[in-house]
């Protein structure tokens, strides 16, 4: 997930990788940080695939590495926002998205979360039928896990239609 996070803050200019990780700790730690051990070979990887360049500069007597991403990193970085999200994913990949969001028209977005509440009502209605047929059969631990599956699916429903619902004030 760090490739698209590092793909996305440098959608909006040119940076070292100390700067994204100055970035990332001021607005994507409460979901993704990643320490220099993992930026680095990640913006190494980036750069050898193709999707950002580098260009070595010297401040204040010091050799630092700026990157910028290209037309190839951008296309990479759009096709993967424009992406259904997957509920079923870690919340730190599907926050990543919604981070990006900005960048993707109004209309996509209310798009994507339309897809994303009817998948998730979707998987609430399949759980609740599990439950049906489990119910006498299973444990209480068990069905336990259930319920939190069903509750866990019923917030996030709720918090990307409030999202959603959001977008019209904004």
């Amino acid at each position: 997930m760090i490739r698209f996070i590092i793909l996305g803050f440098l959608t909006c200019g040119q940076f070292t990788g100390y700067d994204i990780r100055q970035m990332m700790t001021y607005s994507t730690s409460n979901f993704m940080s990643a320490s220099f051990g993992s930026i680095y070979p990640a913006l190494n990887k980036l750069e050898k695939e193709g999707l950002i360049s580098s260009t070595k500069v010297i401040e204040n007597g010091r050799f630092k590495k700026v990157y910028t991403i290209n037309k190839t990193g951008e296309e990479e970085f759009m096709t993967w926002l424009e992406e259904p999200i997957d509920f079923m994913r870690s919340y730190e990949d599907i926050l990543a998205k919604v981070f990006f969001y900005g960048k993707l028209p109004k209309e996509k977005i209310k798009e994507l979360l339309e897809q994303l509440i009817n998948d998730i009502n979707k998987k609430i209605e399949e759980l609740q039928n599990l439950e049906t047929m489990i119910k006498n059969g299973a444990g209480h631990f068990e069905i336990s896990t259930l319920y939190f599956g069903i509750d866990h699916l019923k917030f996030m429903a709720d918090w990307y239609r409030k999202f959603a619902n959001d977008l019209n004030s904004i």
